[in-house]
């Protein structure tokens, strides 16, 4: 039986938000407005997981074993399976080291080791950092799969304007404050995405980092362009609701064209 995520959307809706360098909102559109965030959450969750690390609460070098049942709502378990599995995770039982898992929550988008990160840090540490971070639209408030979340009405929800302050966080480190080793780990997961939709439309050559997410009816993109720290660097945002995936992905790269016409092929 599939795990459910959430409704499919009866309208179509576009949402985007552009920052320059400097966190400076170049170009916003209904960039306020929540959507379902999808997998977009994982960056909230690698926040918190860096933060943590960085106040000497979780060791990204200790080794876990793989698991792929977590605690529901209700104080039961739930066991991913389906559409929820990244066929390239670990074995469960396998040992991988919590460095490790958060590489794979961003580059591949496993929900295995999303869900195993926040049973690791806990859904508060990821509110503190929405909090931190100012952000308006934004709810994590449960694990993914969690069917007993759902039917107690609890979702994940973002917006273009909160992705795009979240992506600046991450590349910049600056609020809330992350050290150069959060950072650059941070980079590196961002920069090996395997998923990528706002990329495909930079030319050769421009460095970039970013985090899709999808599930029926929505699809959505967050990239950071231009080399970190330059001046010409941007972080776009584009959240889409009601199209398929193929023409999701044409609304979001042709957006990318024309809002990044310096770095776009």
């Amino acid at each position: 039986m599939p795990l459910p995520t959430a409704a499919a959307p009866d309208e179509v809706r576009l949402a985007h938000c552009l920052l320059d360098a400097d966190g400076t909102v170049l170009s916003a559109a209904h960039a306020e407005e929540p959507f379902y965030a999808a997998s977009t959450i994982k960056l909230h969750v690698l926040l918190a997981v860096l933060r943590a690390a960085e106040a000497g609460r979780v060791d990204l070098a200790a080794e876990l074993p793989v698991t792929r049942t977590f605690t529901g709502a209700d104080g039961q378990p739930f066991t991913l399976a389906g559409d929820h599995l990244d066929p390239t995770h670990p074995a469960p039982g396998t040992p991988v080291a919590v460095r490790e898992l958060a590489v794979r929550m961003i580059d591949r988008s496993s929900n295995e080791a999303t869900d195993q990160l926040l049973e690791l840090v806990g859904l508060d540490a990821v509110a503190d950092v929405v909090r931190e971070l100012g952000l308006t639209a934004t709810r994590v408030e449960r694990r993914i799969g969690d069917a007993a979340a759902l039917s107690q009405g609890l979702t994940n929800e973002t917006s273009a304007a909160d992705l795009a302050r979240t992506m600046h966080a991450l590349v910049t480190g600056a609020s809330p404050r992350l050290s150069e080793p959060s950072r650059e780990l941070a980079l590196a997961a961002l920069a090996a995405q395997r998923i990528p939709i706002i990329a495909t439309a930079l030319r050769d050559g421009v460095p970039w980092g970013s985090k899709s997410g999808w599930v029926d009816g929505y699809r959505h993109d967050v990239a950071h362009v231009g080399a970190p720290g330059s001046t010409d660097s941007r972080v776009l945002a584009v959240l889409t609701a009601g199209l398929d995936a193929e023409a999701a992905d044409a609304r979001i790269i042709a957006l990318a064209r024309e809002l990044l016409p310096e770095h776009a092929a």
